[in-house]
């Protein structure tokens, strides 16, 4: 029996299913990862994804989803902000803009598309035009959500990639569903932990993944 072995965090297992991304509710240090981590078996041999022998295809695009929701979900518990969203922040003729520097980077390191991200940048536009009829002096005084809201500026109000004002544990794999030789479906849901039991919330997440070339590229996640 040939067996690739891939290493993610926590209690890993792919049979129907395939559970990814666990975490503590503690915030964990980088370093201390392996502490928390087992190897993750896939069984090539009799293993199928949606009536597909499992490939290399298959394996990237599981990586590249779990990959990304592991990197968002250890990044907002860590509170690194800069990293996972634009930031309000006071540029050289003292106006308020966003910057997007760490955070497209980011998206760019964790496989998004081009166009996702340039769907992305669209979404805060509203509150960029916003900010430039606003003095530094009067967003200093902003302390409530609806001022935010008032200039669509509330993205700090909830979790783009997860959806809602709650972070989850962890993500579960339910499906991939290969649409054709470029296009690949994801179907994923959200779980918490309490101590080792594991609570779905039952939502449902589908990340479209498009094969560019050689490369899979995360083109829209449906929340």
């Amino acid at each position: 029996m040939h067996v690739i072995t891939f290493v993610y965090t926590k209690v890993v297992s792919l049979l129907r299913k395939l559970d990814v991304v666990m975490h503590k509710k503690t915030r964990t240090n980088m370093g201390q990862k392996s502490k928390i981590l087992i190897s993750f078996l896939i069984l090539i041999s009799s293993l199928k994804i949606q009536g597909q022998e499992i490939n290399s295809d298959s394996i990237s695009v599981i990586k590249i989803v779990n990959d990304f929701y592991e990197w968002y979900i250890y990044s907002n518990r860590k509170e690194d902000n800069e990293a996972n969203r634009p930031v309000f922040v006071v540029d050289e003729n003292e106006v308020i803009r966003l910057d997007f520097s760490k955070y497209l980077k980011n998206l760019r390191k964790f496989n998004f598309s081009d166009s996702l991200i340039n769907r992305e940048l669209l979404d805060y536009k509203k509150c960029e035009d916003n900010l430039k009829n606003i003095t530094k002096e009067e967003f200093a005084t902003f302390d409530d959500i609806f001022d935010f809201e008032n200039i669509d500026c509330a993205f700090d109000n909830s979790y783009k990639w997860i959806g809602g004002q709650e972070m989850c544990d962890g993500i579960i794999i339910n499906n991939v569903e290969f649409l054709d030789e470029k296009t690949c479906s994801v179907e994923i849901e959200y779980f918490s932990l309490n101590g080792v039991e594991k609570s779905s919330w039952g939502n449902k997440t589908i990340i479209i993944l498009k094969k560019n070339k050689k490369d899979w590229k995360i083109q829209d996640i449906k929340i």
